[in-house]
């Protein structure tokens, strides 16, 4: 009796154990590949581990995360193809990609259905079918290319999977890309059209439409009514903006080049440094602000300032007043200074005081020695011997002076001590400027030069500026203005040589009418 009651417990028992293990088995994951090799039915292991599909939205297999990264990456492609195209250059609108289902595939090469619309109305869309081709490279490449662009388990999608915005793409991969230029076709009736082409038709289409009367509010309602058949605008993140662009401005030839960049910075052949006017240079409107300014043009880029800082240097005129001449030449370098051709001052009545201070040759300055208010005292003969080197690097082809305020009798001596400053002078110039600020020609039969042309002496000329500035103490040194007009020939004799020698001639030097 015994014996039957034990069985019958040792078999509930067992069935007890039985039931505890299956129930442990299946609250386990069946994810884990050393839970799940061995069957408690069979005990047989398993031909596969127990794993189930994950439901990760970066899953190669999920279709729909893989057409939003290919249109994410189209996008991009649209993207590129917008900022480098050789597009219409009257065309302003939108390109946006229509609401496609999973199924289709955006790639390079494959035709796409887009909305068009064009912002000079209110809201004027179309459906266009484009195909976007990439830009061109050697074969091999280019094969390896279009396979690749689009592969949702390529290099691409593996940086889609880390980073989904668009940032992400300015890899070395994408810079190799954009080197090239995208090429972009539209469906036309059985054929394909440029976009440059197709933009220009829609363009002067709408242009001829408009010109009807009472055509734009005809047109732009027409377009209107025809937009809301396609339902709500796009989303702007599928959007890309068309606009007109031209080539790169490297690949335009220099003398465009040239000419652009001369009209950002306002330089008009010619450019005026003057901040003393004096009255000379008084204009009644203000003169146009450059865009950028001269210093900022020069740091565009290295080739370019190679280029466009001779020819720029060779063809403008910059103008001076009594100050800022120094530090011009000063901040243009040896090399610049070598390349300056044309210089015109405008010094005013004080011009034959300011040359004998500065560019006069030194027997002439040590005679007068005008006093400068400097401190230290010795700063005035600093910065002359600066100037005095500085000026013998130019060689110009023009020189211009502007005779206005200038007394005539001081023009042959000025002229002389400018010519010899100077490094090489080929042609001297004379303007005035007239009460509205308009600047004129001298003629070399005015009155003013009559006496320009005509050969002195140093000794002549330094004896017209004693007898004709001797009572102001403030244009010689003192010894020499207590000495009177004796005292200064008593000097001229100490350097006999050069105050008997001639002035630089002139002739060949002054510039015709």
């Amino acid at each position: 009796m015994f014996d039957h009651l034990n069985q019958a417990l040792a078999r509930l028992l067992d069935r007890f154990k039985m039931m505890r293990r299956n129930s442990s088995e299946s609250i386990k994951p069946t994810t884990d590949p050393q839970t799940a090799i061995m069957t408690p039915k069979s005990g047989k292991r398993s031909s596969k581990p127990g794993l189930t599909p994950t439901k990760s939205p970066r899953n190669s297999s999920n279709t729909l995360w893989v057409h939003d990264q290919q249109k994410r990456l189209y996008m991009d492609h649209l993207l590129q193809w917008s900022l480098s195209h050789d597009s219409s250059l009257h065309f302003h609108g939108k390109i946006s990609l229509a609401s496609v289902n999973s199924s289709s595939t955006l790639e390079l090469g494959s035709s796409v259905t887009c909305i068009l619309t064009d912002t000079s109305f209110t809201d004027a869309r179309q459906t266009i079918i484009i195909r976007l081709f990439p830009p061109q490279k050697p074969s091999a490449k280019l094969v390896d290319d279009r396979r690749d662009s689009m592969d949702p388990c390529g290099f691409d999608m593996a940086r889609q999977a880390s980073s989904v915005t668009l940032k992400s793409f300015t890899s070395d991969q994408f810079h190799t890309r954009s080197r090239g230029h995208y090429k972009l076709v539209v469906r036309s009736g059985a054929g394909w059209m440029s976009s440059r082409d197709y933009f220009n038709r829609i363009y002067f289409s709408h242009l001829e439409a408009s010109r009807r009367p009472a055509g734009q509010t005809t047109l732009d309602f027409s377009l209107t009514q025809r937009s809301q058949a396609l339902g709500p605008p796009p989303s702007q993140k599928d959007t890309i903006t068309i606009r007109p662009l031209f080539r790169r401005f490297q690949q335009l030839p220099p003398e465009l080049q040239d000419l652009i960049l001369k009209t950002a910075s306002g330089l008009s052949r010619t450019y005026n440094l003057c901040s003393d006017e004096y009255g000379t240079l008084r204009m009644n409107s203000p003169s146009p602000t450059p865009a950028v300014s001269l210093s900022t043009l020069f740091r565009i880029s290295k080739p370019l300032t190679a280029t466009l800082l001779p020819h720029i240097f060779h063809s403008t005129d910059f103008q001076f007043g009594l100050t800022g001449f120094t530090n011009f030449l000063w901040q243009s370098g040896p090399s610049t200074r070598n390349e300056i051709r044309r210089l015109s001052f405008h010094f005013g009545k004080l011009a034959l005081l300011h040359c004998i201070r500065w560019l006069a040759p030194d027997p002439v300055f040590a005679l007068f020695e005008p006093p400068v208010a400097t401190n230290p005292r010795s700063l005035q003969y600093f910065w002359r011997c600066q100037i005095q080197d500085l000026v013998k690097d130019v060689h110009l082809f023009t020189l211009t002076l502007n005779v206005t305020q200038i007394p005539r009798e001081d023009l042959p001596m000025i002229v002389a001590i400018m010519k010899m400053a100077f490094g090489s002078v080929d042609r001297i110039l004379f303007v005035r400027t007239d009460r509205d600020g308009l600047v004129s020609r001298v003629a070399w039969d005015d009155e003013v030069l009559r006496e320009v042309g005509k050969e002195a002496r140093w000794r002549d000329m330094c004896l017209g500026y004693w007898r004709r500035y001797g009572r102001h103490s403030y244009f010689f040194k003192f010894d020499l203005f207590k000495a009177g007009e004796k005292g200064v020939d008593e000097e001229m004799d100490a350097v006999k040589e050069f105050f008997d020698g001639v002035g630089v001639p002139m002739q060949g030097m002054i510039g015709a009418s």
